[in-house]
Parts: C-alpha cells; sequence; structure tokens
C-alpha cells in the first residue's frame, strides 16, 4: 500500500514537471520600446518618434501589451506585419488611453508577404497609453512585428 501511494506521489510529481515545461514553452511572446526620439524642444523639429517591437516564437497566441509615456499628440501609427508561415493569420492593433479605453483599432489585418499598414489620425494624449498586439492564431514560425508611433 505504502509502495503504491509513493508510486502515485512520484506520477503526479512527474506530470507537474512536464506541465511546467509545456506551459513554459507556450506564449512566452515579448514586447519591448526598441527606440525612442524626443525632438519637441527644437522649435525647427518638434516631433516624437516611439518603435515598439514584438517577437512571437512559432508556438504563440497570445495578446502581448507594451506601456508606454506620451505627453502630446497622436498623429501616425505604423504596423509592420511580417510574412509568416501561416497564410491565414491576422493581427489586431489596439492603443488604449490610460484609463483603458481603446482609441485606436486597427481591425484584424493580415500579414501576406510582409505588410505595412499606415495611420494618420490625431489623438491627444497625455501618461501612459498600452500598445496591444493580439494575433488570431500562431504565426508557425518565430516573427517580429514593429509598430511606429509618431506625432508632436
Amino acid at each position: 500500500m505504502k509502495r503504491k501511494l509513493i508510486a502515485l506521489i512520484c506520477a503526479l510529481i512527474l506530470l507537474l514537471a512536464v506541465c511546467a515545461i509545456l506551459y513554459a514553452g507556450a506564449d512566452d511572446q515579448t514586447e519591448v520600446i526598441t527606440s525612442q526620439i524626443d525632438t519637441r524642444d527644437n522649435s525647427d523639429y518638434p516631433v516624437w518618434e516611439i518603435i515598439v517591437t514584438a517577437s512571437y516564437d512559432a508556438d504563440d497566441t497570445g495578446v502581448s501589451t507594451q506601456a508606454v509615456h506620451i505627453n502630446g499628440i497622436l498623429q501616425k501609427v505604423i504596423m509592420e506585419l511580417p510574412d509568416t508561415a501561416t497564410d491565414n493569420t491576422t493581427t489586431q492593433l489596439l492603443i488604449n488611453d490610460n484609463g483603458d479605453h481603446t482609441i485606436f483599432d486597427s481591425g484584424e489585418k493580415t500579414e501576406g508577404e510582409g505588410v505595412t499598414y499606415v495611420f494618420n489620425l490625431y489623438e491627444p494624449v497625455a501618461g501612459t497609453i498600452d500598445v496591444v498586439l493580439e494575433p488570431s492564431a500562431a504565426y508557425g514560425s518565430t516573427e517580429i512585428l514593429v509598430v511606429t508611433l509618431r506625432g508632436i
């Protein structure tokens, strides 16, 4: 009886270890600010630009979010989508203000052969906004997505 209990406990521990390894391997996407330029103190070129890069592994399907501090007017959003292994995957870009209100929604955009989408807007923002990327499914390959925010 005692041996069966020990064997059962060992089997459960092994099962938990396998689950932990599988969980750690999926949905480990990251999103970081890779460039930030602010020349608003220059009266000739009073602009700012922030580039956010998201990295996805072949099996990642989760939402990635990057907080960005902005105090100005968001005028242009550029979303660069790669050519993915799965041609039917779409990605949606959302920008939420510091009150979690959606101030920009790209809609679901297809990757195709590496596509760049450009959106013009006029959105005054102050504080922290969230840049949120939502893929519809796994890309099937390791991919880099780039979002550029520009404004004054």
